[in-house]
């Protein structure tokens, strides 16, 4: 019996891993330091997933993850900066650290890409992976531009003044102003040091953000 358990444990030590659930799709991790605001996106098809790696073009460990579930559509927010990027892919998840187990296969762009946000623009990039003949390629690769436009929409409303109006709301203290006459009953305290201030005005803003793709130049 002792034999049989045994052989069991090394038979089981000896399998490889099976995969395990993959992350869901989106950001897996930001060691970046740096807030994630520009866009990347990335086509691939289905039958495979991957893991988008950004890290620094002189070398050095990748600063952000982000799991892709192939054939989806995957857009991930990124730190500003020039990247290297890199995809590993495979079909069995087997965690962060096996990635695909001994299947994982990689692919990379040639040249980093910058990701940068001025006043009105944000720059990011588009992605297409393709399967050929069972390799994985970088089928296309380009800008993707955001545009921001900020609206501004103002409304006043004046108030008209009437002598209700300005008895009611409209007396406001005069700055300044002291009240002398204290021992006389002629003039009470409240006309003497009370002004008529002008017709109520009431001012609503609202500001509208609205981001889109730039037209190609």
């Amino acid at each position: 019996m002792h034999r049989l358990f045994a052989l069991l444990l090394i038979v089981a030590t000896a399998l490889p891993a099976w995969g395990q659930d993959p992350p869901r799709a989106g950001l897996m991790w930001n060691r970046s330091g740096l807030p994630a605001t520009l866009p990347l996106v990335v086509q691939t098809m289905p039958g495979r997933d991957y893991v988008v790696f950004l890290a620094p073009p002189q070398g050095g460990d990748p600063v952000m993850a982000g799991f892709i579930q192939g054939g989806t559509f995957f857009r991930l927010l990124v730190p500003p900066g020039t990247w290297a990027v890199r995809f590993a892919h495979g079909r069995d998840w087997q965690g962060e650290d096996e990635l695909f187990g001994p299947a994982t296969e990689w692919i990379g762009l040639d040249q980093p890409l910058t990701f940068e946000a001025g006043v009105a623009r944000r720059q990011g990039h588009l992605i297409r992976l393709m399967e050929s003949d069972g390799q994985v390629e970088v089928a296309s690769q380009g800008p993707l531009d955001i545009c921001q436009g900020l609206t501004v929409t103002t409304e006043i409303d004046r108030r008209d003044e009437s002598d209700e109006d300005r008895e009611a709301l409209n007396l406001l203290p005069a700055l300044g102003l002291q009240d002398l006459r204290d021992d006389f009953d002629t003039f009470p305290r409240s006309d003497f040091n009370r002004l008529p201030a002008p017709g109520l005005r009431r001012i609503e803003t609202e500001l509208d953000t609205r981001s889109r793709v730039c037209p190609l130049d």
